[in-house]
């Protein structure tokens, strides 16, 4: 029996039953609840983790495992949906720590997991000095823990399947799975972001990959699959599957034109970002419990990087 969704952020809670044998597990990314998830994926004694989240969350991840009712160490494989810094960037310094586990991977991300540095220069040629405190250090993860997971391959968890899907459009390296047994998805970013519960979906646009085609057609794929309840990592579980998948699809498009439309005009991108930012806090002010919901929002999506990536998908087009 599926359990009901309580998305009101606990400042103490670390890790709650969502449903029979799903654990979601908050990291509390820079002491915000319901920004970052990860899932615990239980079958007796096999433990699947699903997004290791940064590298700066790495012990509260592990806090909530121990508070799930898990020791760590029984977690036998780790995925992760893509390899941004907010959903892979604790891998390898999570697998130093869980000496049984290995990690699986869509393979486009793969190489960037053995060797992070590429990643991990252009993350600090970003955020700079505050690299370090906000995601912490990626550590290479050794290739012989790491398998790579590819379209509709699966994941043995005891008696649990999960079946990989390959999902661009957020990224190339993209994939959720789907547990057809009991019709739980987990989007990583493919669903897009939504928070505390309310009835605002909105896409995480940044570069360089960006492509609202091909979100549209990793919208149809997990359309076709008639989940009964989506998961997100940004944040917690919803079963107003069609609607939610469907608002994200106008709402994406709706961002790709409107930035695109200042862009033609010659706005430069960071005017641009305030005014998605303005435009988008008027919008969830009448739905927040509290004005710390505009903040996490935008941890989870940060407006300037989703200009930037839909700028260059504006640049793309033009070049083709």
């Amino acid at each position: 029996m599926t359990n009901p969704i309580d998305h009101a952020p606990k400042s103490n809670r670390l890790a709650s039953e969502v449903e029979p044998g799903i654990f979601l597990l908050d990291h509390h990314f820079r002491g915000s609840p319901g920004v970052i998830a990860s899932y615990l994926v239980a079958d007796g004694d096999a433990l699947t983790l699903v997004e290791t989240g940064p590298a700066s969350t790495m012990e509260t991840l592990l806090a909530g495992v121990r508070q799930a009712g898990f020791d760590p160490e029984q977690i036998g494989d780790i995925v992760v949906t893509h390899i941004h810094l907010d959903h892979a960037g604790g891998a390898g310094a999570l697998l130093r720590r869980l000496p049984r586990a290995r990690l699986h991977v869509h393979p486009v991300g793969a190489p960037h997991l053995i060797d992070p540095a590429k990643l991990m220069a252009s993350a600090t040629r970003i955020y700079g000095d505050l690299m370090g405190p906000l995601w912490g250090a990626m550590l290479p993860v050794p290739t012989a823990r790491l398998d790579i997971l590819g379209d509709e391959d699966t994941l043995v968890v005891g008696g649990r399947t999960l079946r990989a899907y390959d999902t661009p459009g957020h990224a190339n390296h993209h994939l959720a799975l789907h547990e057809p047994d009991t019709g739980a998805v987990f989007t990583g970013d493919v669903a897009g972001v939504r928070l505390d519960g309310i009835r605002h979906v909105r896409p995480p646009t940044p570069p360089p990959e960006f492509s609202p085609e091909k979100w549209q057609a990793s919208i149809a794929t997990l359309l076709s699959l008639k989940p009964r309840r989506l998961y997100l990592t940004h944040f917690g579980g919803y079963d107003d599957v069609d609607w939610h998948l469907n608002e994200l699809l106008a709402r994406t498009w709706f961002w790709a034109g409107w930035v695109g439309g200042r862009l033609a005009t010659g706005e430069e991108p960071p005017l641009i970002a305030a005014a998605l930012r303005e435009m988008e806090d008027v919008t969830l002010a009448s739905a927040a419990r509290d004005q710390s919901l505009l903040v996490r929002y935008e941890e989870a999506g940060n407006y300037r990087m989703s200009v930037d990536g839909i700028a260059r998908w504006w640049r793309k087009r033009g070049e083709s």
